[in-house]
């Protein structure tokens, strides 16, 4: 075979002959789940709330629409984060002749920040931005999400736009979707009460069987402390799966030969009984558990939407961190502390007008 038919064979199969680079990048927009989020959740969410929706004239002045009694003006907001690294310096730059200048390697030191924009700027002028210095093991957590989100984002949207709504908007990340500590969730629970992975869960409910008007609350925990197995739950909402054996939770075959490991699609499978955690996951009030940052928002009365999945392009605050990043990557001082010094000011640089 000589050398052409090769690359077109290869070709045909996939292969492409391209500069080996250390990102990765996939392009998702094509898949049938991302595809029927954003078709039939995203965009309809987002139609819904146009009408409520405050927007500005070319002067940055609020216009004023005619709302329903008892509705609320709807702010939009919207969250990111990104990472400035020391050794992040401009791709292009004027050369004098064959003067190369020598640059560290590797992108060096990092800080991480993360911020709120709304359409007229910084959400309370920048206040409520955190920055922390990424490098081995610390990066930006769950946690420190919600600590932000509940101690400076709320705080300073009630204060800064009273008398309005927010819709918080963030990305479909993991982080994102973290559940409360005591929050629904069968992996919890083992068939037995206790267990050394258990821990508090909030109450539930369900609806019997024989009287289906009546929502019936039930505690999880028993009057000892230790959380309910999943044996005790079922029998206090109705018949538990008898006739067979049951499993916590079912085995498919391990990463290694002749060992097995949990299988995780059954656990969200709706009205399954393969194994004790299947039929529970697809109760009710399991069904209807909620991301702890998707709680905490809506209990302080606000909304929030999630972006759909590889579509970042939908989230302004991208041309925000392109901006803050070319101002942070022209001086030539490579050094971290010239990274923490200049960030904040990169930040406060990008203008009104251009995020609106």
């Amino acid at each position: 075979m000589s050398n052409r038919s090769a690359r077109a064979w290869l070709a045909k199969l996939g292969w492409n002959w391209k500069e080996v680079c250390k990102t990765i990048y996939k392009d998702g927009h094509e898949r049938p789940d991302v595809q029927e989020y954003h078709q039939n959740m995203f965009l309809p969410r987002m139609a819904a709330f146009k009408s409520r929706m405050l927007e500005w004239d070319d002067d940055l002045q609020p216009i004023f629409k005619q709302l329903a009694e008892g509705e609320k003006p709807l702010l939009f907001i919207t969250h990111d984060k990104s990472t400035f690294n020391s050794n992040d310096g401009r791709k292009c730059i004027w050369i004098h002749k064959d003067k190369s200048p020598l640059r560290k390697r590797g992108r060096g030191q990092g800080l991480h920040v993360s911020d709120y924009l709304t359409p007229i700027g910084r959400l309370d002028h920048g206040k409520v931005c955190e920055t922390l210095k990424c490098d081995g093991d610390i990066w930006w957590t769950g946690e420190l999400m919600m600590e932000q989100l509940t101690n400076k984002a709320i705080p300073a949207f009630e204060r800064v736009f009273p008398g309005c709504q927010g819709l918080f908007a963030f990305d479909n990340a993991k982080c994102h979707q973290k559940y409360a500590t005591d929050a629904f969730r069968t992996g919890n629970m083992n068939l037995t009460p206790g267990g050394k992975c258990s821990v508090p869960m909030r109450d539930g409910w369900f609806v019997h069987a024989d009287r289906p008007q009546e929502i019936q609350k039930q505690s999880m925990m028993l009057p000892d402390g230790r959380l309910k197995g999943l044996r005790i739950v079922f029998q206090e909402r109705g018949p538990w799966l008898t006739g067979r054996k049951i499993l916590t939770q079912c085995s498919i075959p391990g990463d290694s030969p002749g060992t097995t490991k949990l299988n995780p699609t059954c656990k969200y499978a709706s009205n399954a009984s393969c194994c004790a955690r299947a039929p529970l996951s697809s109760q009710p009030d399991f069904q209807a558990q909620k991301g702890e940052l998707q709680e905490t928002i809506e209990a302080a009365g606000h909304l929030v939407i999630f972006y759909s999945v590889y579509h970042c392009e939908l989230n302004f605050i991208e041309y925000f961190w392109g901006r803050a990043k070319m101002y942070a990557r022209a001086p030539y001082d490579y050094t971290f502390p010239r990274l923490v010094k200049v960030v904040p000011e990169a930040l406060g640089y990008v203008s009104k007008q251009l995020i609106f």
